[in-house]
């Protein structure tokens, strides 16, 4: 006779169980490192050191890799990497501690037992912020002694969230010296206190300009993915033309690869519409306003403030 898929009822079934059934469990794991990913080890060496402060920032537009850097990160160290993917549903402050809670129990199973009890009998009116955080750090302090990292992705997704920027800004600031936040995102964060926390040397951060890829790295990445050595001056050319940015220096590959010299034939040959990246990964994530002036002004061919 099949086993029953039903719970035993002689089990003591307590509300922190129920809550780990209803979350999203691909949400909350690292994501799979790439057999041919580019490991830059220059950025790898700058994060070694920024991991000894409370937070690190990672704050670059979409393509300039800065998931994949923290996934081959997580492959290189000896310490635990949490992990939290964020959508937008996640701008719910209570969906996100749950989350927050979840992705450091899937590395630490002991922890997470105060914390997920309290969050699973609150309602949405009955949150107390200063209540959740000291549960949470509290629960950390007792059931997590070694050092962790803990990464937020696309924390841009829920930035214009007040309160979860509060409960960041407080998490990061009483949180035990073991606890390392890393937040990846496209945008500069709102943190109430930013300011007093670069000025406590609580924060270090990467922008776009170390995120974007050098000369030799372009010739690395062409040798790993393409099996291609191209020269000095080519790598230099790619490198300039797209600024930098992997998307484009991808698209760049893959038209040498196939013999075509516009970009948007070798997006297409290569499976990639870029125009409907963009459109997806910059211009759908803007507000409305914003969209309809980046649309009209798409129509000039250059233009200034002053105009």
């Amino acid at each position: 006779m099949a086993s029953s898929i039903l719970p035993d009822k002689t089990q003591s079934w307590k509300p922190r169980d129920l809550m780990s059934y209803s979350l999203l469990r691909t949400k909350i794991i690292l994501p799979r490192r790439h057999k041919d990913l580019l490991s830059r080890h220059r950025l790898l060496n700058m994060l070694d050191d920024m991991l000894e402060y409370r937070l690190t920032l990672i704050a670059a537009p979409a393509g300039y890799g800065k998931t994949s850097l923290l996934v081959d990160l997580a492959a290189r160290v000896e310490y635990p990497v949490c992990w939290l993917s964020i959508d937008p549903l996640d701008q719910d402050l209570l969906r996100f501690m749950q989350y927050f809670v979840a992705a450091i129990r899937q590395q630490f199973p002991e922890f997470g037992g105060p914390s997920s009890s309290l969050l699973s009998n609150l309602g949405a009116g009955d949150l107390d912020l200063q209540q959740v955080l000291r549960t949470i750090i509290n629960d950390l302090y007792d059931h997590v002694e070694e050092h962790f990292a803990l990464v937020l992705d696309d924390f841009h997704l829920i930035d214009s969230s007040p309160a979860i920027n509060q409960f960041i800004n407080r998490f990061v600031q009483e949180m035990d010296e073991n606890c390392h936040l890393v937040i990846l995102t496209r945008s500069l964060l709102s943190l109430p206190d930013l300011p007093l926390m670069v000025g406590r040397s609580q924060v270090k951060g990467l922008s776009f300009e170390e995120l974007a890829f050098h000369p030799e790295e372009v010739k690395e990445l062409y040798k790993i993915k393409y099996q291609q050595e191209i020269s000095d001056q080519d790598a230099e050319k790619a490198a300039g033309e797209s600024e930098g940015w992997i998307t484009g220096l991808l698209l760049s590959a893959e038209s040498l690869q196939d013999g075509i010299s516009d970009h948007g034939r070798a997006a297409r040959a290569a499976g990639i519409d870029l125009y409907d990246y963009l459109a997806r990964q910059v211009l759908d994530q803007q507000p409305p306003e914003m969209q309809d002036f980046l649309l009209r002004t798409s129509l000039l061919e250059e233009f200034n403030a002053a105009l």
